[in-house]
């Protein structure tokens, strides 16, 4: 992308009577998996964007932002269009300042990273809407957790590990020295050659784990940021709470969606006090917004599992008890009432139909 993002306009979208945003990826990110996959001249931006279906030069702007939709389609041109085995990786350690948006400037007046991984914890929303972090301590270290909202993103092992090794690239940006981390985790299976993440993360993964982190260690997070800046840091901070609220505003719902989703991709079917603790609100002021928007938390968990149900059944292969049961039935058959509710046949029966 010559001369900066190239973006489309997002138009609002009607829920329930309310207006609201489909969720977006910040222009600066975008622009950087377009530049790791045309530097090596086998295909121009704009041909790149054809590809994904993207206008040539829809708008330009450091604060715009493309549909969340659009940029999975253009990861799908990017892998074609490139033949990179290891794309997420060559992505991740492309990034810079801009690619981050807003939060790329809170962090560089962080004092330290520990300081700047609590941030990003809080405020990765500003780059995507496709995931978002958690940290869990382990003895002075940190687990960086990456949480993808959706149980089946396009184009899934590249993007998860962009984000991790992009991670690690910034935090170099930050310090002014290499970073790596003690231990990678992986949920997805181990490329037939893993050269590349040695390289990149500094040790070798374990593939085919319970989640998608990387462990920073002591040394590592207690290191200080050279750019420093308490009183920016607060007005930047103010800043990224605004600009993620303006992002959220009247999309309650998908944002009770995203959470819902990523709690049955681990395998547990959440009560109202998690998903309320999980968007910081009471479970009483939850389900009165949401009644507000005309609907209700059961209603909503039923529409996520609704639709993970269809995504899952498209995938032949995936046992019908398998999906049962990510899903949080009890059993088989409490799934298949349901989902004959929802789509008057049988799961089985839609399967034929959706493949």
């Amino acid at each position: 992308m010559s001369g900066g993002a190239n973006l489309l306009s997002l138009p609002a979208i009607t829920r329930g009577g309310k207006m609201s945003a489909p969720r977006t990826v910040a222009a600066g990110y975008v622009a950087t998996l377009v530049e790791a996959v045309t530097a090596a001249g086998r295909i121009s931006a704009a041909e790149l964007l054809a590809a994904a279906g993207l206008p040539p030069d829809p708008g330009q702007g450091g604060d715009r932002r493309l549909p969340h939709d659009a940029v999975s389609r253009l990861w799908q041109a990017a892998l074609a269009a490139s033949g990179d085995g290891d794309l997420g990786l060559h992505v991740g350690e492309r990034v810079r300042p801009g690619s981050f948006s807003a939060l790329g400037h809170l962090l560089m007046s962080c004092a330290s990273l520990r300081e700047a991984a609590a941030e990003t914890e809080r405020f990765a929303g500003l780059v995507g809407g496709g995931g978002r972090f958690a940290s869990r301590a382990e003895g002075d270290g940190l687990w960086l957790i990456y949480r993808p909202l959706d149980p089946d993103w396009p184009c899934r092992r590249h993007r998860v590990e962009a984000v991790l090794a992009a991670s690690l690239t910034f935090a170099g940006w930050l310090t002014g020295q290499t970073v790596r981390a003690a231990r990678v985790h992986l949920r997805h299976p181990a490329p037939s050659a893993t050269g590349e993440h040695r390289r990149v993360f500094g040790c070798e993964p374990a593939f085919e784990q319970a989640e998608d982190a990387l462990l920073l260690p002591g040394a590592v997070l207690d290191l200080g940021v050279a750019q420093a800046s308490a009183g920016l840091k607060d007005v930047l901070a103010r800043y990224a709470r605004d600009t993620l609220a303006d992002l959220d505003r009247g999309d309650l719902r998908a944002q009770v969606g995203a959470a819902v989703r990523v709690a049955l991709d681990a395998g547990r079917l959440p009560a109202v006090t998690e998903i309320a603790a999980a968007l910081h609100l009471s479970p009483r002021t939850l389900q009165r917004r949401l009644k507000d928007e005309g609907s209700g938390f059961a209603a909503e968990v039923n529409a996520v599992r609704e639709g993970m149900a269809r995504d899952l059944l498209r995938d032949g292969a995936r046992p019908i008890a398998e999906i049962a049961y990510r899903l949080g039935f009890a059993d088989t058959a409490n799934f298949h009432r349901a989902f004959k509710a929802w789509a008057g046949m049988t799961p089985a029966a839609w399967r034929r139909t959706a493949t």
